[in-house]
Protein backbone atom coordinates (compact mmCIF):
# COMPACT_ATOMS: atom_id res chain seq x y z
CA UNK A 1 0.00 0.00 0.00
CA UNK A 2 2.77 2.21 0.83
CA UNK A 3 4.05 1.83 -2.52
CA UNK A 4 1.28 2.73 -4.17
CA UNK A 5 0.16 5.73 -2.57
CA UNK A 6 3.88 7.37 -3.10
CA UNK A 7 3.37 8.30 -6.41
CA UNK A 8 -0.05 10.10 -5.07
CA UNK A 9 2.19 11.83 -2.90
CA UNK A 10 4.81 12.79 -5.17
CA UNK A 11 2.15 13.93 -7.40
CA UNK A 12 0.86 16.48 -4.58
CA UNK A 13 4.14 17.95 -3.76
CA UNK A 14 4.97 18.75 -7.18
CA UNK A 15 1.25 20.24 -7.51
CA UNK A 16 2.27 22.28 -4.46
CA UNK A 17 5.69 23.36 -5.29
CA UNK A 18 4.32 24.69 -8.79
CA UNK A 19 1.46 26.77 -6.57
CA UNK A 20 3.97 28.29 -4.51
CA UNK A 21 6.24 29.03 -7.21
CA UNK A 22 3.44 30.44 -9.51
CA UNK A 23 2.62 32.24 -6.01
CA UNK A 24 5.70 33.46 -5.38
CA UNK A 25 6.26 34.93 -9.49
CA UNK A 26 3.17 36.82 -8.64
CA UNK A 27 3.85 38.31 -5.52
CA UNK A 28 7.29 39.17 -6.95
CA UNK A 29 5.42 40.83 -9.94
CA UNK A 30 3.26 42.81 -8.04
CA UNK A 31 6.01 43.73 -5.36
CA UNK A 32 8.19 45.09 -9.18
CA UNK A 33 5.37 46.98 -10.36
CA UNK A 34 4.81 48.89 -7.61
CA UNK A 35 8.28 49.94 -7.18
CA UNK A 36 8.24 50.51 -11.49
CA UNK A 37 8.33 54.53 -11.10
CA UNK A 38 7.06 57.05 -13.82
CA UNK A 39 9.23 58.39 -15.91
CA UNK A 40 10.99 61.90 -14.48
CA UNK A 41 13.77 63.50 -17.09
CA UNK A 42 17.10 62.49 -16.19
CA UNK A 43 18.28 65.37 -18.23
CA UNK A 44 18.21 69.03 -17.63
CA UNK A 45 15.63 71.72 -17.96
CA UNK A 46 16.08 73.92 -20.46
CA UNK A 47 15.14 77.28 -21.12
CA UNK A 48 12.45 77.23 -24.02
CA UNK A 49 12.39 81.38 -24.21
CA UNK A 50 14.62 81.67 -27.75
CA UNK A 51 13.00 79.23 -29.33
CA UNK A 52 9.33 79.63 -28.71
CA UNK A 53 10.41 83.24 -29.33
CA UNK A 54 11.36 81.86 -33.45
CA UNK A 55 8.91 83.15 -36.61
CA UNK A 56 8.98 79.39 -36.91
CA UNK A 57 10.22 76.08 -35.70
CA UNK A 58 12.66 73.49 -36.82
CA UNK A 59 12.68 69.98 -36.53
CA UNK A 60 15.14 70.07 -34.17
CA UNK A 61 12.90 72.55 -32.25
CA UNK A 62 10.13 70.45 -32.15
CA UNK A 63 11.52 67.70 -31.35
CA UNK A 64 13.49 69.76 -27.97
CA UNK A 65 10.06 71.01 -26.75
CA UNK A 66 8.83 67.36 -27.08
CA UNK A 67 11.56 66.47 -24.69
CA UNK A 68 10.92 69.53 -22.43
CA UNK A 69 7.38 69.04 -22.23
CA UNK A 70 5.68 65.73 -23.66
CA UNK A 71 4.52 67.84 -26.20
CA UNK A 72 3.88 67.53 -29.52
CA UNK A 73 4.19 69.26 -33.06
CA UNK A 74 0.11 69.70 -32.95
CA UNK A 75 -0.26 70.62 -29.69
CA UNK A 76 3.05 73.14 -29.51
CA UNK A 77 1.44 74.91 -32.60
CA UNK A 78 -2.09 75.13 -31.02
CA UNK A 79 -0.78 76.90 -28.02
CA UNK A 80 1.65 79.22 -30.08
CA UNK A 81 -1.18 80.37 -31.97
CA UNK A 82 -1.87 82.81 -29.00
CA UNK A 83 2.27 83.28 -28.92
CA UNK A 84 2.05 85.29 -25.21
CA UNK A 85 -0.69 83.04 -23.79
CA UNK A 86 0.78 80.36 -25.33
CA UNK A 87 4.71 80.47 -24.28
CA UNK A 88 3.27 80.88 -20.76
CA UNK A 89 1.56 77.49 -20.44
CA UNK A 90 4.33 75.82 -22.62
CA UNK A 91 6.71 76.50 -19.86
CA UNK A 92 3.95 76.02 -17.02
CA UNK A 93 3.54 72.25 -18.54
CA UNK A 94 7.29 71.97 -19.11
CA UNK A 95 7.46 72.58 -15.08
CA UNK A 96 5.29 70.11 -14.46
CA UNK A 97 6.35 67.72 -16.71
CA UNK A 98 9.96 67.41 -14.47
CA UNK A 99 8.58 67.88 -11.02
CA UNK A 100 9.47 65.05 -8.85
CA UNK A 101 5.70 64.43 -7.67
CA UNK A 102 4.95 61.51 -5.15
CA UNK A 103 3.44 58.37 -7.10
CA UNK A 104 0.93 56.41 -4.30
CA UNK A 105 -0.57 53.07 -5.27
CA UNK A 106 -4.49 53.25 -4.61
CA UNK A 107 -6.92 50.29 -4.75
CA UNK A 108 -9.63 50.20 -7.88
CA UNK A 109 -10.96 46.49 -6.95
CA UNK A 110 -9.90 45.58 -4.10
CA UNK A 111 -6.24 44.59 -4.28
CA UNK A 112 -6.43 43.10 -7.52
CA UNK A 113 -6.87 45.74 -9.88
CA UNK A 114 -4.78 49.27 -8.55
CA UNK A 115 -3.84 52.47 -9.78
CA UNK A 116 -0.73 54.55 -9.66
CA UNK A 117 -2.21 58.00 -8.81
CA UNK A 118 0.06 61.17 -7.97
CA UNK A 119 -0.26 62.79 -4.62
CA UNK A 120 0.06 66.46 -4.07
CA UNK A 121 -0.24 67.61 -7.30
CA UNK A 122 -1.95 66.72 -10.97
CA UNK A 123 -0.41 65.98 -14.35
CA UNK A 124 0.51 68.71 -17.16
CA UNK A 125 -2.81 70.09 -18.44
CA UNK A 126 -3.71 68.78 -21.98
CA UNK A 127 -2.82 71.02 -24.40
CA UNK A 128 -4.71 70.56 -27.51
CA UNK A 129 -7.74 67.78 -26.34
CA UNK A 130 -10.40 67.57 -28.97
CA UNK A 131 -13.23 65.15 -29.83
CA UNK A 132 -12.51 61.66 -31.06
CA UNK A 133 -8.86 61.92 -29.50
CA UNK A 134 -7.83 58.87 -27.05
CA UNK A 135 -6.59 59.22 -23.99
CA UNK A 136 -4.26 56.42 -22.13
CA UNK A 137 -2.48 55.65 -19.23
CA UNK A 138 0.16 52.91 -17.77
CA UNK A 139 -0.94 53.38 -14.18
CA UNK A 140 -3.42 50.40 -13.65
CA UNK A 141 -2.51 47.58 -12.95
CA UNK A 142 -3.53 43.96 -11.70
CA UNK A 143 -1.33 41.46 -9.89
CA UNK A 144 1.61 42.81 -11.48
CA UNK A 145 0.64 42.74 -15.05
CA UNK A 146 0.34 46.84 -15.68
CA UNK A 147 -2.33 46.80 -18.84
CA UNK A 148 -3.00 50.35 -18.34
CA UNK A 149 -6.73 52.26 -19.59
CA UNK A 150 -7.98 53.88 -22.15
CA UNK A 151 -11.36 56.20 -23.25
CA UNK A 152 -12.13 58.49 -25.94
CA UNK A 153 -12.89 62.25 -25.49
CA UNK A 154 -16.11 62.45 -27.05
CA UNK A 155 -16.98 66.42 -25.56
CA UNK A 156 -13.69 67.91 -25.25
CA UNK A 157 -15.78 71.50 -24.60
CA UNK A 158 -17.09 70.10 -21.43
CA UNK A 159 -14.01 68.08 -20.80
CA UNK A 160 -15.63 64.47 -20.91
CA UNK A 161 -14.41 61.00 -21.72
CA UNK A 162 -16.31 57.97 -22.44
CA UNK A 163 -14.71 54.80 -20.42
CA UNK A 164 -15.39 50.93 -19.11
CA UNK A 165 -13.62 51.37 -16.14
CA UNK A 166 -13.94 48.31 -13.94
CA UNK A 167 -15.89 45.02 -13.79
CA UNK A 168 -19.88 45.10 -12.76
CA UNK A 169 -20.30 48.87 -14.32
CA UNK A 170 -21.63 49.83 -17.08
CA UNK A 171 -19.28 52.41 -20.02
CA UNK A 172 -19.82 55.73 -19.04
CA UNK A 173 -19.23 59.61 -19.34
CA UNK A 174 -16.30 60.96 -17.41
CA UNK A 175 -14.34 64.19 -16.18
CA UNK A 176 -11.35 64.05 -18.21
CA UNK A 177 -9.49 65.38 -14.89
CA UNK A 178 -9.63 63.04 -12.90
CA UNK A 179 -6.60 61.60 -16.19
CA UNK A 180 -4.33 64.10 -14.38
CA UNK A 181 -4.27 61.99 -11.45
CA UNK A 182 -2.98 59.24 -13.11
CA UNK A 183 0.94 59.05 -13.13
CA UNK A 184 1.12 58.13 -16.31
CA UNK A 185 -0.85 59.48 -19.48
CA UNK A 186 -0.68 59.54 -23.40
CA UNK A 187 -3.36 61.60 -26.15
CA UNK A 188 -3.33 60.30 -29.41
CA UNK A 189 -5.42 61.25 -32.27
CA UNK A 190 -5.94 59.42 -35.31
CA UNK A 191 -3.39 60.43 -38.12
CA UNK A 192 -4.50 61.88 -41.60
CA UNK A 193 -8.08 63.26 -40.14
CA UNK A 194 -9.98 65.76 -40.15
CA UNK A 195 -12.14 67.77 -36.61
CA UNK A 196 -15.09 66.68 -38.63
CA UNK A 197 -15.19 63.09 -39.01
CA UNK A 198 -13.37 62.65 -35.49
CA UNK A 199 -16.41 64.43 -34.45
CA UNK A 200 -18.22 61.78 -35.89
CA UNK A 201 -16.28 59.06 -33.70
CA UNK A 202 -17.15 61.41 -30.50
CA UNK A 203 -20.64 61.26 -31.48
CA UNK A 204 -21.25 57.63 -32.38
CA UNK A 205 -19.05 56.72 -28.85
CA UNK A 206 -21.50 58.70 -26.67
CA UNK A 207 -24.40 57.38 -28.73
CA UNK A 208 -24.12 53.67 -29.07
CA UNK A 209 -21.49 52.40 -26.98
CA UNK A 210 -22.40 54.53 -24.06
CA UNK A 211 -24.08 52.44 -21.00
CA UNK A 212 -22.65 49.04 -22.29
CA UNK A 213 -21.71 46.14 -19.83
CA UNK A 214 -18.16 45.75 -18.78
CA UNK A 215 -16.97 42.75 -20.06
CA UNK A 216 -13.43 41.49 -19.13
CA UNK A 217 -12.81 39.12 -21.79
CA UNK A 218 -14.68 41.23 -24.31
CA UNK A 219 -13.30 40.67 -28.14
CA UNK A 220 -10.94 37.21 -26.57
CA UNK A 221 -13.05 34.55 -27.05
CA UNK A 222 -15.90 35.56 -28.88
CA UNK A 223 -16.27 36.82 -32.14
CA UNK A 224 -14.10 39.97 -32.35
CA UNK A 225 -16.74 42.16 -33.84
CA UNK A 226 -20.05 40.94 -32.07
CA UNK A 227 -23.92 41.04 -33.16
CA UNK A 228 -24.71 44.07 -30.68
CA UNK A 229 -28.20 42.93 -31.01
CA UNK A 230 -27.76 39.55 -29.21
CA UNK A 231 -28.27 41.14 -25.42
CA UNK A 232 -24.69 40.01 -24.45
CA UNK A 233 -22.17 42.66 -26.12
CA UNK A 234 -19.93 44.17 -23.21
CA UNK A 235 -16.72 46.18 -23.67
CA UNK A 236 -13.91 46.87 -21.69
CA UNK A 237 -11.42 50.40 -21.58
CA UNK A 238 -9.44 49.12 -24.81
CA UNK A 239 -11.96 46.93 -26.57
CA UNK A 240 -14.33 49.82 -26.48
CA UNK A 241 -11.36 52.52 -28.35
CA UNK A 242 -10.78 49.86 -30.72
CA UNK A 243 -14.56 49.08 -31.43
CA UNK A 244 -15.40 52.85 -31.80
CA UNK A 245 -12.66 53.31 -34.34
CA UNK A 246 -13.44 49.67 -36.11
CA UNK A 247 -17.05 51.07 -36.80
CA UNK A 248 -14.99 53.85 -39.40
CA UNK A 249 -12.82 50.95 -40.83
CA UNK A 250 -10.22 51.83 -38.61
CA UNK A 251 -7.85 48.67 -36.83
CA UNK A 252 -6.36 50.36 -34.38
CA UNK A 253 -4.35 47.52 -32.20
CA UNK A 254 -0.92 47.60 -33.31
CA UNK A 255 -0.31 44.31 -31.64
CA UNK A 256 -2.97 42.22 -33.63
CA UNK A 257 -4.91 39.34 -32.06
CA UNK A 258 -8.18 39.37 -30.41
CA UNK A 259 -7.07 40.85 -27.33
CA UNK A 260 -6.07 44.70 -27.27
CA UNK A 261 -4.25 46.48 -24.69
CA UNK A 262 -3.29 50.50 -24.06
CA UNK A 263 -0.10 49.11 -25.14
CA UNK A 264 -1.49 48.10 -28.74
CA UNK A 265 -3.62 51.44 -28.76
CA UNK A 266 -0.22 53.10 -28.45
CA UNK A 267 2.07 51.24 -30.58
CA UNK A 268 -0.82 51.59 -33.48
CA UNK A 269 1.01 53.34 -36.96
CA UNK A 270 -2.79 54.84 -37.15
CA UNK A 271 -2.53 57.07 -34.69
CA UNK A 272 -0.07 60.29 -33.70
CA UNK A 273 0.92 61.13 -30.46
CA UNK A 274 0.12 64.47 -29.21
CA UNK A 275 0.85 65.06 -25.84
CA UNK A 276 2.57 62.25 -23.18
CA UNK A 277 3.74 62.78 -19.26
CA UNK A 278 5.19 60.23 -17.40
CA UNK A 279 6.60 58.75 -20.19
CA UNK A 280 10.18 58.86 -22.22
CA UNK A 281 9.58 60.88 -25.11
CA UNK A 282 13.14 59.65 -26.50
CA UNK A 283 10.78 56.03 -26.26
CA UNK A 284 8.41 57.47 -28.52
CA UNK A 285 8.05 58.41 -32.52
CA UNK A 286 6.88 62.07 -33.14
CA UNK A 287 7.71 61.78 -36.63
CA UNK A 288 5.03 63.14 -39.09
Amino acid sequence: MKRFGRPGRLWSRFYAALCLCLLTLILLQTVWVRLDSPFRPDYAMEDLSSVLASPSYTEADYHLLFLQTGLSRCAVDRLMKDPVSGMEKIKAIQHAFFADVPVTCAPLFGFLVEEDRLSGAQAPEFADLQNGDVILTFSTHSVGWRHGHAGIVVDAARGISLEAIVVGTDSTLVDIEHWRNYSTYLVLRLKDSTPEFRQQIADYAASKVCGVPYHLTAGLFSSKIPDTTDGDFGVNCTYLVWYVFQHFGYDVNGGGGHMVTARDLACSPLFEIVQLYGLDPRQWDITP
